[in-house]
This record gives C-alpha cells, sequence and structure tokens, in this order.
C-alpha cells in the first residue's frame, strides 16, 4: 500500500507542470490566428496599446504561476517567450488571470466577448506601468466601453 501511494504521489508531482505547459503550448498556437486578425483591430487601440512589453502571469489549476513575456508591435505578437518569476522585463503592461480564463477565451465563438467579460468581472487584471501607460490605458478602456454600449464591439 505504501509504495503505491509513493508511487501515485510521484506521478501527480510530474504531471503537476503539465497543467502550465498546456495553457502557454495552446498560447502559442493561436499567436498566428491573433496575428491574421489583428488588422481588424481599430487603429485607435493600436496606436495606443500596440506597441507593448507585457508580463502575463497565469495561476495554473493546480496553484502554480506561470509567467510569460509577450512583446507586440502595432499590435502584432512578435515575440513570446515563457520567463522565470524573478526575470525583470521591463513590462508596460502587467496581466495576470487564471488557467480556466485563458482556455475560455481560447475556445470561445467569441473570444473578445469572452475577454470582456472576464475583464469586467475581475477574472483579468490588466496594470499599466508608468503614468503616461496609466493614461492611454484608461483612455483606450474608456472608448472601448463606449463603443461596447453603442454596439460597435
Amino acid at each position: 500500500m505504501k509504495k503505491q501511494v509513493i508511487i501515485l504521489i510521484v506521478l501527480l508531482s510530474m504531471l503537476m507542470p503539465v497543467a502550465g505547459a498546456d495553457v502557454v503550448n495552446d498560447l502559442e498556437l493561436k499567436i498566428n490566428d491573433y496575428n491574421e486578425n489583428t488588422d481588424h483591430v481599430p487603429s485607435f487601440l493600436k496606436s495606443l496599446l500596440g506597441d507593448e512589453v507585457i508580463k502575463l502571469v497565469i495561476t495554473t489549476d493546480n496553484g502554480q504561476e506561470t509567467y510569460l513575456k509577450v512583446v507586440t508591435e502595432n499590435a502584432y505578437i512578435i515575440s513570446f517567450e515563457e520567463i522565470d518569476a524573478t526575470t525583470g522585463i521591463e513590462e508596460t503592461i502587467s496581466i495576470r488571470t487564471d488557467e480556466t480564463t485563458v482556455q475560455n477565451i481560447l475556445g470561445s465563438d467569441d473570444p473578445l466577448g469572452t475577454f470582456l467579460d472576464a475583464k469586467d468581472s475581475g477574472k483579468i487584471v490588466i496594470k499599466p506601468v508608468g503614468f503616461m501607460k496609466s493614461i492611454a490605458f484608461t483612455l483606450a478602456s474608456t472608448v472601448l466601453k463606449l463603443s461596447q454600449m453603442l454596439g460597435f464591439v
């Protein structure tokens, strides 16, 4: 019995990092789809939020945190890499969410709507870094809310 419990513990500990790796792989697979649809992003959003160094923190289903560095240029993702928690990347925006929320967005028929709902409900927390970035982010958020209310998004 003791031997079976030890084997079970070893197997479970081997599977824990897989959850985080799965969400990273799933995101990586969607980068091309995202970049192909970037032309549909309104130009005012591209100019305000299109050139960023993003630190994305995803809490996996098993409670661990996965850290990613995402670099955008004119709203296109040009770099995507997993980093260590202590890696200093001089991010311009920090985003925090969980694995379930990411998977819901990736599997959604309306990813933008699902993203906005998650943001509005606090499942996605976006923090701009620096005073000017905070102003730009507030402006973009206001325009986005207005666009939603008018039915453009």
